[in-house]
């Protein structure tokens, strides 16, 4: 009898923490609400957030929606004092609902996707926040949980991002940032092919975390691979499934720039931009929007305004915004080195070179500044 009632026992409580992955109604519920999410339509994903809530009134994915919500209203803004503590805030109550799905053991799928995820995240916006150490220590906590993930990728298609992530950047980011080198030493080796391979496999795979592949494979092809064709065919379709979100609109302006391809960007997403309430978008758009005169319409001195713009509104953004900047910076150092005026161009083609941003800028700049 004690058996039976042990066996019972442990039934119910499987039934009480698998909510979610196993259960079709639910994601889809949750699928919803995350369109709403990245297509930054807030009113429409409370609603789906309570819908959810309802349903699973005391699981993870409850908090991670909404933290989720307030990062992509946000971004790329998130480590704003006032943001950050409601984005932290939802997090904090992810792992403590993660802990709570599963008694803390860690060993269920959904406890162990969740914690992941939300440590995952704060370590990424501390690091983007310079607080080193404290994104060490959550990616330290994480770091467990990704073994297990590991083991339940080819199971469970959300575990296959955060995997890929792990495979990937384990690798280039140090490679990129050396002062991460000496912290990492007691992670796993990653492997970058694998790494890609798997979040592209996410962006055919994954229910929940299938937007975040394809951001993440657009960022991997810009920032570190530096090959902004194969950017392009995840920023084309995110663009056309998520039209109201300028975060994206502004990757896939600027993985037409390179190569003088920027002849077949929109111009009605730069406009777009630049008429946003938002000055970080205010500056993206006039970057781009630079470039379009100069380079397209072949008109510098009308390149120049916009160039300057997106200076003057970029100012007040401390902390971000770099690329478009440095855009703008190169565009004026073009500009004034085509017009003969050798000091103005040295100038801003040295602002460059301060950046440290893409290489692809930098070795343009270096160029530029070689023939005055």
């Amino acid at each position: 009898m004690k058996t039976v009632i042990i066996a019972a026992l442990l039934f119910i409580c499987q039934g009480a923490y698998a909510q979610l992955f196993d259960n079709p109604v639910n994601m889809q519920l949750v699928q919803k609400g995350v369109y709403f999410i990245y297509n930054v339509e807030e009113d429409s994903a409370d609603l789906y957030i309570e819908k959810v809530e309802a349903r699973l009134p005391k699981h993870p994915t409850v908090p991670m929606m909404r933290a989720l919500k307030v990062l992509w209203a946000n971004i790329p803004l998130v480590t704003v004092d006032s943001v950050f503590k409601v984005f932290s805030g939802h997090l904090r109550e992810t792992v403590r609902l993660a802990a709570y799905l599963d008694g803390g053991r860690q060993t269920h799928p959904e406890a162990i996707f969740f914690e992941m995820a939300a440590r995952g995240l704060l370590a990424e916006y501390y690091a983007d926040d310079g607080h080193y150490m404290k994104a060490l220590s959550e990616a330290s906590k994480a770091y467990d949980l990704i073994k297990k993930g590991f083991d339940l990728s080819e199971e469970i298609p959300e575990f296959l991002l955060t995997t890929g992530v792990y495979n990937y950047f384990r690798e280039k980011y140090p490679e990129k940032y050396p002062v991460y080198k000496p912290l990492l030493w007691f992670f796993r080796s990653g492997d970058v092919q694998l790494g890609i391979q798997q979040i592209h496999e996410a962006t055919q795979k994954a229910v929940l975390t299938r937007v975040e592949a394809y951001v993440y494979m657009s960022y991997i092809y810009l920032r570190y691979e530096y090959e902004p064709q194969k950017a392009q065919s995840y920023l084309w379709e995110l663009t056309k499934d998520y039209p109201n979100n300028l975060y994206i609109k502004s990757k896939l302006l600027e993985s037409l720039t390179p190569k003088n391809d920027f002849v077949h960007a929109p111009v009605a997403i730069m406009k777009e931009l630049s008429n946003s309430d938002r000055p970080y978008y205010q500056m993206a758009g006039a970057s781009f929007m630079g470039i379009y005169y100069e380079k397209v319409k072949g008109q510098p001195d009308k390149a120049l305004g916009f160039y300057k713009k997106s200076l003057t509104v970029g100012q007040n953004i401390p902390g971000h915004g770099t690329y478009y900047r440095t855009l703008a910076y190169l565009g004026l150092g073009r500009v004034y080195a085509k017009k003969g005026m050798s000091g103005q161009a040295e100038y801003n083609l040295r602002k460059v070179l301060e950046s440290g941003e893409s290489e692809d800028l930098l070795s343009e700049a270096r160029d530029l500044l070689d023939q005055l």
